[in-house]
């Protein structure tokens, strides 16, 4: 993002992309519009519009290999082809010399030039229908790719959101072992509440991590003492018809299912920031997404290391997408969001990990207390900047505390 300041991270330049399902047969002839696209014998002049840029990046691309030292030829960049919709009243948004048409009432996508008519999945429809009524709305284009595979690429850039009452601050706490804690705290000129909390978690990937090592050391050596630990992964009846062969790809299944499950667990976190943003936006409130990162060294070697730090990239693209700052800052659960003083776990079940603090004896939600604390601290940063909103709200979060002292329990 552009624009850094005590606030945040300003907006700028965000971006949405959607995967568009494409059979055998239409991926043949997207490959036949990709080729002429880039020799520049396309049907039509508009797809053509970004033929300039194609060409730079592609010769960016081989200049870089040729640098490395890699002779073999790379893989072409994908193209950008304009489009314009037409939404659920009939009327038509976008370019109209566009040649890719996204029918949002029929729900389908159309390159007529080339005969190709795509339907799209019915989430996809009302997802596309929802952007095109924001304020501004996002700029659109196809991607399509050398092998057939087209996204749909929304970009949005909005000025920097002055930060001002009322406001919603929307903390993200990270967790390396328990996924994330989000909440939504909601300021006014004299006032505070706990809009929203949530405890996201992924997936234990465990025993599908144990399985594709299993099976890929089995594929590489197989021997009796491997068989035998497979044997008491999958059962004695699979492991012992297993072939070197079928176990190189159940594991590269076991691995490909792992990703599609830890992209799933990052849609679902970025889809609850974002529907927090937009509620804010519908409300005038100005929205502040603040995460609190799990420095690189503790996530070395975790099970999340590769989802938290993408989940963490998404919020912050989303930031620059919805028009809110993003900001990373710190603070502990441990610490009592009361006095102020360290606290200590009395007890953890399935849903929490309970601290009590013995100076003030206050009880809370380790996560809830991380989220609270982690407002404080991005409020007390920007009082010391003289920032006379952040001032009000930090005495609105203190009085919040005063008036309900069991909130953060669990």
């Amino acid at each position: 993002m552009e624009g850094n300041h005590p606030f945040g991270k300003g907006a700028g330049a965000g971006f949405r992309v959607w995967k568009i399902r494409v059979n055998k047969d239409n991926r043949e002839i997207l490959k036949k519009v990709f080729r002429d696209v880039t020799s520049k014998k396309a049907k039509t002049k508009g797809f053509l519009r970004y033929i300039e840029e194609w060409e730079n990046t592609l010769k960016e691309v081989l200049e870089a290999r040729a640098r490395a030292g890699k002779r073999t030829p790379p893989l072409p960049p994908p193209v950008f082809l304009l489009v314009r919709f037409v939404v659920a009243d009939g009327k038509e948004r976008g370019n109209k010399n566009a040649p890719c048409i996204i029918d949002l009432k029929r729900g389908e996508l159309r390159i007529p030039s080339y005969g190709i008519r795509l339907k799209l999945r019915a989430s996809l429809v009302k997802a596309l229908a929802e952007e095109n009524e924001l304020t501004p709305r996002p700029d659109f284009v196809l991607q399509l790719t050398a092998r057939g595979k087209l996204r749909i690429i929304a970009k949005r850039a909005l000025p920097p959101p002055e930060l001002r009452a009322p406001l919603r601050v929307i903390a993200v706490d990270e967790n390396s072992r328990y996924g994330f804690a989000i909440a939504a705290f909601d300021f006014e000129d004299r006032g505070c509440k706990l809009a929203y909390f949530e405890k996201l978690r992924p997936e234990s990937h465990g025993y599908k991590r144990q399985l594709a090592a299993a099976l890929q050391s089995f594929a590489s050596a197989p021997s009796g003492d491997r068989r035998t630990r497979l044997s008491q992964l999958l059962g004695q009846e699979l492991a012992n018809g297993l072939t070197p062969e079928r176990a190189r790809e159940l594991a590269a299944l076991a691995r490909r299912k792992e990703r599609r499950l830890n992209d799933a667990f990052v849609r679902r976190v970025t889809a609850v920031v974002r529907r927090l943003v937009r509620e804010a936006a519908k409300e005038g409130r100005a929205a502040v997404v603040l995460v609190d990162p799990i420095d690189y060294k503790s996530l070395e070697g975790t099970g999340l290391q590769g989802t938290l730090l993408r989940a963490r990239r998404a919020l912050e693209n989303l930031a620059r997408y919805e028009g809110a700052f993003f900001v990373e800052a710190r603070a502990s659960g441990r610490q009592c969001p009361h006095c102020g003083s360290w606290g200590t776990e009395v007890r953890r079940t399935a849903r929490a990990r309970v601290y009590k603090c013995w100076r003030c004896g206050a009880v809370w939600d380790r996560d809830k207390g991380a989220l609270c604390n982690l407002a404080a601290a991005y409020f007390e940063k920007l009082r010391k900047h003289g920032n006379g909103t952040a001032e009000r709200a930090l005495a609105s979060l203190k009085q919040w505390l005063k008036r309900h002292p069991r909130a953060l329990e669990y």
